[in-house]
């Protein structure tokens, strides 16, 4: 690929608001406003990386998160600059074609050493007044070719279809890992170049979308996680759409993970962050920055009650926010769509900051807080918040946080919620002992446990018990071989079922190994795995029920999200009813 790199010199006038904000929100002449207007109507282009010149920072990539400052560029601090950027400049030119200079005066001499090095081919300074400079930095970025903005495409508000977005918690899978020999395609996940489970899932759809929680932004995990100055992943956004493997008709959602800092005083999102990163990530709905009002949080491994007080200010910083965000996301003329996230102390102050917001301007409602409150607090509230909503012109679209609720379901439906999101399925996977994966019928099976003895923990766990380690590896490869076996039909069940239960008890992993030989043998007698169709199934066979290791666990998950999106189609009652039976 052609990529180029666009070095642009730091403006005098910045965002002044605390906190951090990636470089090329923070500053505001400009050339920043003119990339900025062209990324509203455009995704970032695949061949295009910003870098940024700055008195204090020196050169950094465009994501770099910087806070507000004064300080001028002068020659002296340029030189004082250059054998820094030009090593900087070296390292990068590897991964561009081209790299295109718009700098001032007292800029240049930091980059003067690499444009007459053995680089200059490479090099280009955009020369002239600041007007002409603009026009280089219009043609550079429409000469990118790069694709318009994804346009949600969702059913209208109170249509009845409800659409189910899948959290996102990193879940990315070796493509080619090797079940018989339980080894991975290569040493590192980089090498490996792992995939998120919807690509891997292609062509069944699991999801109507991906939730991402901008909570990862302050963490060094996850395709949000904060960009280090100089690293080239800080010159230019991750395709987030690409990485989910996400069609035109599904979307990406953005919430701020307020319970990722429940325990704090403040969330750790700014309103600020939180548009810069739904915008130039190329979100289409955005949540607005919540903080949860629970009654009690836990700090260095101590539970504090919250006063009354307390929780009052965490609802009203929410609605602050929330009136903040929807008056700078209409200011900046946003890609993406503001949705206010709702937060309360009972069900009818959920309702009036339902209308609250509808006055705001939202027309996109989110009801956080719901996951750790009871079935019949969570029916009370969102039944007040829809029959509120009901009488709004236009009706706004509401969204549940981080809920499924099967017993719930029929009333979400009937009172017409519009969109969920939540991972339980998902996880449900490796969290449950009975309830590992859910088959077509609505059945759910116990995954057989063949725990790793390279896991750290387990070895740990095996040193202090005093069991043999190595005939304890003997052990696990005969049970695997022996699944293996049962899957071609080449032994008996009761025979892989003996071998399974017998490694299951030497590592003393249940207490009552009766019951557990129940669940096996019925997953072993019914072979669900032989009844599924999807990617997965079809692919790992036996190793679909196997519970061992993130790429079974979590292509297991897959398989149950996927299984749950298939239940809100025309089958709905029917399906919920049943899962709810079989529970």
């Amino acid at each position: 690929m052609n990529k180029q790199l666009l070095v642009l010199g730091c403006s005098q006038t910045k965002r002044q608001t605390p906190g951090l904000l990636p470089a090329i929100e923070r500053y505001d002449g400009s050339y920043y406003r003119v990339l900025r207007r062209y990324l509203r109507e455009r995704q970032w282009p695949d061949n295009l990386s910003i870098a940024v010149l700055s008195a204090r920072y020196g050169l950094i990539g465009g994501f770099t998160d910087i806070e507000d400052y004064n300080e001028r560029m002068n020659q002296q601090k340029a030189l004082e600059w250059a054998p820094k950027c030009q090593s900087i400049l070296n390292a990068w030119s590897r991964d561009h074609s081209q790299i295109h200079f718009s700098l001032g005066k007292d800029y240049l001499p930091a980059v003067e050493q690499a444009i007459h090095s053995g680089l200059k081919s490479k090099m280009e300074v955009f020369e002239g007044p600041i007007g002409i400079k603009l026009h280089q930095i219009k043609n550079l970025l429409e000469n990118t070719g790069a694709p318009e903005r994804h346009k949600p495409k969702l059913p209208e508000p109170g249509s009845g279809k409800v659409s189910y977005f899948l959290p996102d918690w990193d879940d990315l899978l070796d493509e080619h890992f090797d079940f018989e020999s339980d080894s991975f395609s290569d040493l590192t996940r980089q090498q490996r170049n792992d995939k998120h489970c919807c690509v891997l899932m292609q062509p069944q759809k699991i999801c109507d979308g991906i939730l991402v929680s901008l909570a990862q932004h302050v963490t060094s995990k996850g395709p949000l996680r904060r960009m280090v100055g100089t690293d080239s992943t800080s010159l230019a956004p991750k395709n987030l759409r690409r990485r989910f493997g996400l069609g035109n008709d599904q979307s990406l959602f953005g919430d701020c993970g307020a319970f990722s800092y429940v325990n704090e005083d403040e969330p750790a999102i700014s309103v600020e962050q939180a548009l810069a990163l739904y915008d130039l990530y190329g979100f289409d709905f955005g949540a607005s920055v919540d903080h949860i009002p629970v009654p009690v949080i836990e700090r260095n491994g101590e539970k504090i009650k919250l006063s009354e007080e307390e929780r009052i200010a965490r609802v009203e910083k929410t609605k602050q926010n929330a009136a903040i965000f929807i008056e700078l996301a209409k200011q900046r003329q946003v890609s993406f769509l503001p949705v206010g996230t709702i937060q309360a102390l009972n069900a009818d102050e959920c309702a009036q900051t339902a209308c609250d917001y509808h006055s705001m301007g939202y027309r996109y409602l989110a009801i956080g807080g719901l996951v750790p409150m009871h079935d019949t607090v969570v029916e009370e509230t969102v039944r007040k918040v829809m029959t509120a909503v009901s009488s709004l012109k236009p009706r706004p679209w509401v969204h549940l946080f981080g809920i499924f609720r099967p017993k719930l379901q029929s009333l979400f439906r009937e009172l017409k919620v519009d969109s969920f999101d939540s991972a339980s399925y998902f996880r449900k996977a490796w969290l449950r002992s009975d309830q590992n994966y859910l088959a077509r019928n609505g059945e759910w099976y116990a995954a057989l446990r063949v725990p790793m003895t390279s896991d750290g923990r387990t070895r740990k766990r095996l040193e202090q018990s005093g069991l043999n380690i190595e005939q304890l590896k003997a052990k696990e490869s005969q049970v695997m071989r022996m699944l293996c076996q049962f899957d071609r039909d080449e032994i008996n069940i009761q025979e892989v079922l003996d071998a399974v239960i017998d490694y299951d008890e030497l590592l003393t992993r249940s207490s009552d190994a009766s019951s557990l030989r129940l669940k096996y043998q019925k997953t072993l007698a019914d072979r669900p795995w032989k009844k599924c169709d999807c990617p997965f199934c079809q692919n790992a066979g036996i190793h679909m029920l196997i519970f061992r290791g993130s790429n079974r666990n979590k292509r297991r998950g897959a398989h149950n999200t996927l299984m749950l999106y298939g239940s809100l189609d025309s089958t709905y009652h029917d399906t919920i009813n049943q899962l709810e039976l079989k529970k």
